[in-house]
């Protein structure tokens, strides 16, 4: 039983390479997007939750 000689390979197109990469890219930023922006977002919300509500009376405000 004989391996074939490996064939020939194709040279990579470029253009694809860099459409491919560019899409990955794209993907990896978005998925960060996805994850960052509601947890900025619930974060803002507590501080403006917390400046908007009255304070008790006879206790200092946080700091």
């Amino acid at each position: 039983m004989s391996i074939p000689p490996p064939k020939a390979s194709k040279p990579e197109n470029k253009a694809l390479v860099v459409a491919l990469s560019v899409l990955q890219l794209t993907v990896v930023v978005l998925v960060w997007l996805a994850a960052l922006i509601p947890a900025a977002l619930a974060a803002l919300a507590v501080l403006l939750w917390k400046s908007v509500r009255p304070t008790v009376p006879g206790k200092f405000p946080p700091a």
